[in-house]
């Protein structure tokens, strides 16, 4: 049975990636609480290639997407992690300009009618967030943060890998968000 609907979203992780020897190295994954909204765009695009007046061949580009995770607050080990915030003696916390924006995995879960797939993008880059908050008025509405977060390909046996999808009943789906596996792809 396909899914019909999805709903939902739990379950988000990161995982610092780290590359040495041509490899990528990811450490365990930690839980980033408060997610609200995932949604994501192709990097890329189509552009169609006219011969004898019609279209002979269709040219497609995918270069990774382009996703914006909306969340209740973002937590300062994520800011410590991904953008190099620091603490001072008293414990306070620093945002360093111009700290190096470290590269992540990004996990998630959606849910649906039969799969309740589970994702890992592999490389992501997050862009340093704004702050903004608001009085209370006769009613109070809570505060949100965006983060614009740039998912590109890793590069498994030739081929280009945005992201891998699990779905309930896959051998690796109860272990998935345990550690950051690259899938094994033959040929």
């Amino acid at each position: 049975m396909s899914n019909k609907i999805t709903f939902g979203l739990r379950n988000v992780h990161y995982a610092l990636a780290t590359f040495t020897e041509d490899n990528w190295s990811f450490d365990a994954p930690k839980e980033l609480i408060g997610a609200q909204e995932f949604s994501s765009e192709l990097v890329g695009g189509t552009s169609q290639v006219y011969a004898d007046d019609k279209i002979l061949h269709t040219l497609v580009s995918n270069s990774g997407q382009t996703i914006t995770l909306k969340l209740t607050e973002l937590s300062d080990e994520f800011k410590k992690d991904i953008f190099g915030y620091i603490e001072d003696k008293n414990k306070n916390l620093i945002e360093v300009t111009n700290a190096e924006v470290k590269t992540f995995a990004l996990g998630y879960e959606i849910q649906g009618d039969t799969k309740a797939r589970r994702v890992w993008y592999f490389l992501c880059t997050a862009t340093p967030v704004g702050q903004a908050t608001k009085s209370k008025a006769d009613s109070i509405e809570a505060n949100s943060v965006s983060l614009t977060i740039t998912a590109r390909p890793i590069e498994i046996n030739d081929k280009e890998v945005i992201r891998v999808i699990a779905s309930k009943g896959d051998t690796n789906y109860d272990t998935f968000f345990d550690a950051v596996t690259l899938p094994t792809i033959e040929g």
